[in-house]
């Protein structure tokens, strides 16, 4: 199984224990900070590489300590970072997260992500060494947002398949730009608040999400929808399939979408049905919540296997 991920490469400052949410003029306290690596697209590479996926990465860095810190974690990982560009005079990205009990708050410097977008090169290496592409963070990508359609075209067309996860708009109101790319997806990720947001834009209403699932669906090959704790479900053909979440201790849920992504993925790029998928993603998600940061309890094969079990005895 080969994939390559294009996509943002940022840090995550994460934040514990504030009492309270800040305010303009005050100073609040948290009780834990830690950074670690963050970005969507990063999350899901070192998930799918941890579950023994061989892994691409193309994306760019700034010349700076967070680029070089970013590498090193990248390649501790085993994932090939042959095709990350550090420019310089271009900072390296990072999110602000403040990590409350039940949710959190996100501030993003996209720094150089905004300006990537991939070259040809990049193309021919992807499509010379993987079957298959991801592609995370869709909206904060500008420049890249004006290359992907042709990406998409020129990566299906040498017989790779596509999924992208396009998260949040912070700019609300780009999300027709999705609309284009159905065709050229194999697997659409959404969150509910994403679906929810794409399909009011769509058709200018509002609807429950199965209603929502169920159009949407009717022009995307594969759509995922996660629910958070209440898991996920996916539509194929006209077919529904749902499968609940875990219930385990929650740290942060930092990177959990994007390791439910990374579970989902490895069971669909070994031919497992959708039901499992959503099993495996479900239960790489909550694994994912019980340390801190998106990437500290990504699972190993075997310690998924272990996890599922415990469930299921």
């Amino acid at each position: 199984m080969d994939v390559s991920v294009v996509g943002e490469l940022n840090v995550d400052i994460i934040m514990r224990g504030i009492n309270g949410f800040p305010e303009l003029d005050k100073e609040k306290l948290a009780e834990e900070g830690r950074i670690t690596l963050g970005s969507s697209s990063a999350i899901c590479a070192v998930g799918l590489s941890r579950l023994g996926a061989r892994i691409n990465f193309i994306g760019a860095l700034g010349d700076d300590i967070l680029g070089e810190y970013i590498l090193r974690f990248l390649s501790n990982e085993r994932i090939n970072t042959l095709r990350i560009r550090r420019q310089a005079n271009f900072n390296t990205g990072f999110t602000v997260s403040l990590t409350y009990p039940e949710n959190r708050a996100l501030i993003t410097y996209t720094g150089i992500m905004e300006y990537f977008t991939v070259t040809d090169e990049d193309i021919d290496f992807i499509t010379s060494n993987s079957n298959h592409l991801h592609i995370s963070s869709f909206f904060l990508q500008k420049r890249l947002q004006q290359d992907i359609k042709h990406l998409f075209t020129e990566v299906k067309e040498k017989g790779l398949t596509v999924s992208l996860d396009p998260g949040w708009d912070p700019e609300d109101r780009n999300w027709l730009k999705l609309k284009e790319l159905f065709p050229l997806v194999d697997i659409l990720f959404l969150n509910e608040v994403e679906a929810k947001r794409l399909y009011n834009s769509i058709y200018d209403k509002d609807e429950d999400i199965d209603t929502i699932a169920d159009s949407l669906s009717k022009e995307i090959n594969l759509l995922v929808i996660k629910l958070g704790e209440r898991g996920a479900l996916a539509v194929k053909d006209g077919k529904k399939y749902y499968r609940g979440g875990f219930k385990v201790d929650v740290v942060d849920t930092t990177g959990a979408g994007d390791a439910f992504n990374a579970g989902f993925l490895y069971g669909r790029l070994n031919n497992y049905d959708i039901d499992r998928c959503l099993l495996i993603g479900n239960a790489c998600g909550a694994l994912s919540c019980t340390g801190i940061g998106g990437t500290t309890n990504l699972p190993t094969l075997k310690r998924l296997k272990e996890f599922i079990e415990s469930f299921l005895d």
